[in-house]
């Protein structure tokens, strides 16, 4: 059994992701999913399409497909008549062919008639009876969209670890697909540890905190792609606290725990993992700030993540350590969304010696680029994320930040 020596040791947060990465070797398996389910999951494979999109020239406006060299030499004073000889639709299956001096109407999405090349837009069509007047010239293409003009047959549409998106299962389904290879969702266990903690949802009595950590982290969980099964409130209590990891492990991929993860009489968390066969306490403490108490554990090989829990050093645990493991079950890098901004006015840092530090940023436009409003506050203050786009890590013993500088920004969403 690994003995807690009860000292938290900082380590360099590139220290701690390269202990993840040796540390969780379980992937995740593969699944299959119909398409309407695969809504923000992780692709397990290339997708190749094995058709055109689409499968053959198509109508890209409602109005008459023609010959366009029949109208070649048409114009206000000399009009070409062209005998209207079918009409199509999306729907239509019978083919047509189009001869010499003859066009047909087509709707947006129709199959181009054999032997047309373009369209000319119902807003500019003239009819008298069976005929149509082309009173200027259409040239070959206009408004027609070529077969495969989309996707062509034996493209890589989307890669392994794209995440599904709305149109990308419009997109499947116009592949004719009804099943995709995905990977599984991580079983994510979240314990909240803490005497003041309370699922209620009515008013507060005095010493009462709602459990509001668990479900932001649980939304999290959600928006990465994971399951998350939260647990009820732990007390305080060394014993208990180990009863609930023990059952969080067998139950889920990954284990997180919320708060009691400092060095307070009342921080057990760390304590009580040890105390566990199979347990290993990996690392207690990043050189990050806020975030500084975030730990990493393994128990008999299941993943676990000791998250503090003031409220903005949970998101930063959350967002450079919790998330990389989810990552890492499914084989996947981690996803961060960044855009570059200027800083809006300068900043200091102030930061332990050697620590990276995390600031919450609120994002505005500066003509066609962002600028990157610094939120500064105690890392008890949930307003600040609530109020920020995103956030910036900045590195250690960088204490000065120059307005105008320009920053990564790493998007909350």
């Amino acid at each position: 059994m690994f003995m807690w020596s009860g000292a938290i040791k900082y380590i360099r947060l590139e220290e701690g992701l390269k202990a993840i990465d040796l540390h969780v070797k379980q992937l995740l398996p593969v699944e299959e999913v119909e398409i309407p389910d695969a809504y923000g999951r992780f692709l397990a494979e290339d997708l190749i399409s094995k058709i055109d999109v689409p499968p053959c020239d198509i109508a890209h406006f409602d109005g008459y497909a023609l010959r366009s060299s029949d109208v070649e030499q048409a114009s206000l004073t000399n009009p070409v008549k062209l005998r209207v000889k079918a009409r199509l639709y999306p729907s239509t299956k019978e083919p047509v062919s189009l001869e010499p001096g003859e066009a047909a109407y087509v709707a947006t999405g129709s199959p181009m008639p054999m032997g047309a090349d373009g369209v000319l837009p119902v807003e500019a069509s003239v009819v008298k009876g069976e005929y149509l007047e082309v009173r200027h010239r259409v040239r070959p293409g206009d408004h027609v969209i070529k077969a495969g003009n989309d996707m062509r047959q034996g493209e890589v549409v989307l890669r392994r670890g794209h995440r599904l998106r709305g149109q990308d299962l419009a997109l499947l389904a116009l592949m004719g697909l009804a099943r995709v290879k995905v990977f599984s969702r991580p079983r994510v266990c979240i314990i909240p540890v803490g005497d003041e903690l309370t699922d209620e949802g009515n008013a507060l009595r005095p010493g009462e905190v709602p459990c509001s950590h668990a479900l932001m982290i649980s939304s999290f969980v959600l928006r990465d792609g994971g399951a998350p099964l939260r647990f009820a409130r732990v007390p305080d209590d060394l014993s208990l606290i180990s009863e609930a990891v023990i059952k969080a492990a067998n139950l889920s991929d990954l284990v997180l725990t919320i708060g009691g993860a400092s060095r307070g009489e009342k921080d057990l968390v760390a304590t009580a993992i040890s105390r566990i066969d199979g347990a290993k306490i990996v690392f207690h403490g990043i050189m990050t700030r806020p975030g500084r108490q975030t730990g990493f554990a393994v128990i008999n090989g299941k993943p676990l993540v000791m998250l503090p829990g003031l409220v903005q050093s949970t998101i930063v645990g959350y967002q450079l350590i919790a998330r990389r493991v989810m990552f890492k079950l499914m084989g996947l890098e981690v996803d961060d969304l960044t855009i570059k901004a200027k800083m809006a006015c300068d900043l200091r840092l102030p930061q332990p010696r050697g620590f990276k530090r995390v600031v919450f940023v609120k994002l505005d436009r500066d003509g066609n680029s962002y600028r990157a409003w610094p939120l500064i506050g105690e890392s008890a203050l949930l307003s600040i994320p609530v109020r920020a786009h995103g956030y910036v890590l900045f590195d250690e013993g960088l204490d000065h930040v120059e307005k105008d500088s320009m920053v990564d920004v790493y998007l909350l969403y």
